[in-house]
């Protein structure tokens, strides 16, 4: 029940922001937009001493299209050196398993002869 009533808050609360955007012209044109900043800045500007977080400056479309482009290229690389090691790395794996599951049997050979062993003494 509390959980309904928390997601009932929640869908509220983001209906009544979305409502409220869109009432106040967000969504328009970007002229409207920029009028609606002006306004909320003024409004705000003198509870507002300064600004303390600093915006980073955003990246150029080059510099995204080249980083985009790189990391693009380096995924494709590494997928296809992936695939071509495949084969080998799947029979060593292979072969580090059997050697496992063989080492795994004669130490349980082992100890189930040296337990044979030692009941074998006590009768």
């Amino acid at each position: 029940m509390v959980i309904m009533i928390m997601f009932g808050v929640k869908v509220g609360l983001v209906g009544g922001v979305v409502y409220y955007t869109i009432d106040e012209g967000v969504w328009k044109s970007s002229e409207h937009t920029t009028e609606l900043y002006s306004k909320i800045y003024k409004n705000v500007a003198p509870y507002v001493k300064e600004v303390p977080v600093e915006v980073p400056e955003l990246p150029k479309v080059e510099e995204i299209s080249f980083l985009t482009k790189n990391y693009w290229n380096k995924g494709v690389i590494a997928s296809f050196v992936f695939l071509s090691d495949l084969p080998n790395k799947t029979a060593e794996l292979s072969k580090q398993g059997y050697e496992y599951v063989l080492r795994q049997l004669e130490q349980s050979k082992q100890k189930n002869t040296s337990t044979t062993k030692s009941q074998e003494t006590s009768k």
